[in-house]
C-alpha cells in the first residue's frame, strides 16, 4: 500500500483554494512600498503530501510580483517546510521551516540576503492574514515586508474549500 499523508500534511489544506488578497507592501531593496491585490491559488498534490501554492501581486493592474510556494510536513524534522521561489530570482539556500502554534504557521527562511519570516494566521475557512518580516540581523529585530489579508473567491469551488 502506498504512504498516506499524516494529519500534520492534512492541516495544510486549509490553505488551498483561490484567494484574493489586499496588501500593504513596504519599501525594500527590491520594490517600492504601497498598496498591493494579490491572487492565490493552492492546491494538494504529490499525493497530498505537499500544498503548492502560486501567488501573484498586482499594482495599478500591473504583474509586480510572482511567487510559487511548496508547504509540507517533514516527518523527519517534525516541522512544516516551505520550499519558496519568486521572480526576484534569488534561489533558496534551504527551505523554511517552522511549526503551527493555535491557528498560525510560522516559518523562517534563510539566505545570504536576510532571514524572512512567514507567518500565516486562518482566521476563518474564508479568511487568512499573512505577514512576511525580513530581518538583517539574525532575527534581533524584524520589519514588516508585506502584510496582507486573504479572502476565498466566490469562484473558489474547491472540495477543500470547507477545511479550516
Amino acid at each position: 500500500m502506498a504512504p498516506q499523508p499524516t494529519p500534520h500534511h492534512n492541516r495544510l489544506h486549509a490553505l488551498a483554494g483561490a484567494w484574493m488578497g489586499e496588501e500593504v507592501v513596504a519599501d525594500t531593496p527590491w520594490m517600492p512600498g504601497g498598496k498591493a491585490r494579490s491572487f492565490v491559488t493552492a492546491k494538494p498534490v504529490l499525493g497530498s503530501f505537499f500544498l503548492e501554492q502560486d501567488y501573484r501581486q498586482e499594482r495599478d493592474g500591473q504583474e509586480t510580483f510572482r511567487a510559487k510556494g511548496l508547504f509540507t510536513f517533514d516527518l523527519d524534522r517534525n516541522e512544516y517546510r516551505l520550499f519558496w521561489f519568486d521572480n526576484l530570482g534569488f534561489a533558496p539556500a534551504d527551505p523554511a521551516g517552522g511549526a503551527w502554534d493555535g491557528n498560525t504557521l510560522s516559518v523562517i527562511r534563510k539566505s545570504s540576503r536576510a532571514l524572512a519570516r512567514h507567518t500565516i494566521t486562518i482566521r476563518s475557512p474564508h479568511e487568512y492574514e499573512q505577514v512576511i518580516e525580513n530581518s538583517w540581523d539574525e532575527g534581533a529585530s524584524w520589519m514588516p515586508v508585506t502584510t496582507g489579508l486573504y479572502r476565498r473567491r466566490s469562484d473558489d469551488h474547491s472540495p477543500l474549500s470547507h477545511v479550516a
